[in-house]
């Protein structure tokens, strides 16, 4: 810890400690209602914790997940943001009480069908003091009162253990107690919270409310509320699956063994809670030269910390549990594994929410919702509760190393000068968001599926050109700025030459020009795809010295993202004939008024319908294409072997 926080560990010391006063006030009501109730009363307990705040949650549009991006980040100034705020909290309160109170016989039938329903009813008032005291968290965690915020964690929990009490001592019981208990409690911890932030001057200066910055607010909230969401959904999908296929006993070994690694969850989450609001207010470089010097410190020291936790899980687990929960030793040690990454997860999430990109963190959490689901249904039947830990494990490691992925691809052109354009005064036009959400989809699901033969052919390349097995090569861009396109090379290097490749180019390996015929040398473009320097269909991207031969009534293609198909590669490849001389000279005056054409035709209505189309005719033409040439090659082969045959008869 001393290693990872030299500056100021103040902050990430302070937010593990509220979060173990909150654990153990949480484990010590638990064993209270349990006592008093039985298992029944702790089922109430449960879901009475969490339907309320995932309510209020949803509806508030994962308003507490925003405010540190919207206090501490570039609106931090805007006089509008904080009443904002206010304004959101109180219609989502209002909201979520009164959808409660809608779906409360739905909700008694379902959940507490022991409650009457005027008790279920009253439950709403549970759901708008939710919002109160999450709000207030985070708006104390934006507003730089960390120890507020750490205040306010401890106390939700630990206000419970005294209104619970006061319950028993006037003689309510059963889920009258708990409902009171949590209105109590919530209501005491909301106005501590509140009475902070306001003598702290939360809403001096304030202007009114804006629509426009709460649709922003809400929007950014949604984002990284989806995320929030499928790593809830991962937890009970597991439960689900694992009670479905295994029975109840392996479900509650599991279940120990989830709880105990926990405990490895401390860092990261104090990580995120501390770095997200000071990565909001720095400047871009400097959150990624703090960023990066923490990454790997925190990835560090929940892996050491992994190990006396995994040793000491067969000593503590049946010493708390009972000797009874010993299966749940080697679950835990499984779920240690993928846990033992968590400090870089933290870290990465802290930064992508502090620079306004929490899709991105929801969409790594999407990937082990997905890793979760197949292996627990290939896993649980024959493995039970060491299956669903190995599920678990591989999620958290794919979420991880996800959020890598998103934060190298986020973090690669901070600080760097963007390059000029080649043309000046050139528009730049982005693909719509549903052309990029297919791009990455595609380009996901292609790269998953066929990363073995990439493997093979970069081998096979490297060995065959005795060189780089990537080729990398400027080609211009969105808007006329240049990038890096990638491909996997295919001719030898050193080798002078045209820009364009004819037919029978004698740079081009044997292994080369079977990678053409197939388009498999084009594969490491789905890494531009999925850097949002390229799209799945569009004009093919150009080189330096071609596009500045471009005459200007076609320099206007260059506005437009480049892609990895498009028409012109279905119905102009291969065209040009075998006896032109110089290439590049017919290429300019023959060839590109057609391509031109034929891309701007696209371009001017780029429906998904026409693009998921051209995806299709372009699997279609690369496969006849490639059949049709190498059936032509055999007859060759065939023609030659018979006319040998009869020289020699």
């Amino acid at each position: 810890m001393r290693q990872l926080l030299r500056a100021d560990r103040r902050p990430f010391v302070e937010n593990i400690v509220a979060l173990l006063g909150s654990m153990a006030a949480l484990g010590i009501a638990t064993l209270w209602v349990a006592r008093a109730g039985g298992p029944d009363a702790v089922g109430s307990y449960a879901l009475l914790r969490i339907l309320p705040w995932l309510l209020a949650v949803v509806v508030s549009g994962g308003l507490a997940g925003s405010l540190a991006y919207f206090l501490s980040g570039p609106t931090r100034d805007d006089p509008q943001v904080r009443p904002t705020v206010v304004a959101m909290a109180l219609a989502g309160a209002v909201a979520g009480s009164a959808l409660w109170l809608i779906g409360t016989p739905l909700l008694q039938l379902v959940f507490f069908r022991h409650a009457a329903i005027g008790l279920v009813a009253a439950v709403a008032i549970l759901v708008a003091l939710r919002l109160f005291v999450i709000t207030g968290k985070a708006a104390a965690q934006g507003s730089g009162d960390l120890r507020g915020s750490n205040l306010t964690i401890f106390l939700e929990e630990l206000m419970f253990l005294p209104a619970f009490g006061l319950m028993q001592a006037v003689g309510i019981g059963g889920d009258s107690a708990l409902v009171g208990a949590l209105i109590l409690a919530d209501v005491a911890t909301g106005a501590i919270a509140w009475r902070r932030l306001l003598r702290g001057g939360f809403l001096a200066g304030a202007g009114r409310p804006s629509l426009t910055m709460a649709r922003q607010i809400y929007t950014f909230g949604t984002r990284g509320q989806l995320g929030t969401l499928m790593q809830l959904l991962n937890l009970r999908f597991n439960f689900i699956l694992l009670g479905g296929l295994a029975g109840p006993a392996a479900l509650g070994i599991y279940a120990v063994a989830a709880k105990y690694a926990e405990f490895l969850r401390l860092l990261p989450i104090a990580a995120n809670w501390v770095l997200y609001p000071q990565f909001a207010r720095s400047e871009a470089a400097h959150a990624k030269k703090t960023s990066r010097s923490l990454i790997l410190r925190a990835g560090a020291i929940t892996a050491v910390a992994s190990i006396p936790l995994a040793v000491g899980a067969g000593f503590v687990v049946p010493l708390l549990f009972g000797q009874v929960f010993t299966g749940a030793v080697l679950p835990a040690r499984i779920l240690l594994i993928g846990l033992a990454a968590e400090g870089v997860g933290g870290v990465v999430t802290a930064f992508l929410f502090g620079r306004g990109r929490p899709g991105l963190n929801s969409l790594a959490a999407g990937a082990g919702v997905l890793v979760t689901l197949v292996l627990d249904l290939i896993l649980i039947p024959r493995y039970g509760a060491v299956g669903a830990a190995v599920a678990s494990s591989a999620a958290y490691l794919t979420t991880t190393a996800t959020l890598v992925g998103w934060y190298w691809h986020t973090t690669r052109r901070i600080g760097r000068h963007a390059p000029t354009p080649v043309f000046e005064g050139l528009a730049s036009v982005p693909p719509s968001p549903w052309r990029r959400i297919l791009d990455v989809a595609v380009s996901l699901i292609v790269l998953a599926v066929l990363w073995p033969v990439l493997l093979v052919l970069l081998a096979a390349a490297r060995i065959s050109t005795n060189a780089s097995a990537i080729y990398r090569q400027v080609r211009v861009g969105q808007g006329g700025v240049p990038f890096t396109m990638y491909k996997i090379r295919s001719m030898r290097p050193g080798q002078g030459g045209p820009e364009i490749t004819g037919p029978g180019d004698r740079r081009v390996t044997r292994l080369g020009a079977l990678m053409r015929l197939t388009s498999l040398d084009e594969l490491p473009q789905l890494l531009n795809v999925l850097r949002g320097e390229m799209t799945l269909v569009g004009p093919r991207p150009e080189t330096l010295a071609l596009a500045v031969r471009y005459p200007s009534d076609m320099q206007r293609v260059f506005a437009y993202r480049p892609g990895l198909t498009g028409p012109v590669q279905v119905r102009l490849r291969d065209v040009v004939p075998s006896d032109v001389e110089d290439v590049e000279a017919f290429y300019i005056s023959e060839l590109l008024p057609h391509r031109t054409e034929l891309d701007l035709a696209y371009l001017n209505d780029p429906s998904l319908i026409a693009t998921i189309s051209l995806i299709g005719e372009t699997a279609k033409h690369v496969v006849s294409r490639g059949v049709t040439k190498l059936v032509a090659r055999s007859r060759r082969r065939a023609g030659f072997v018979g006319e040998l045959k009869e020289r020699t008869t």
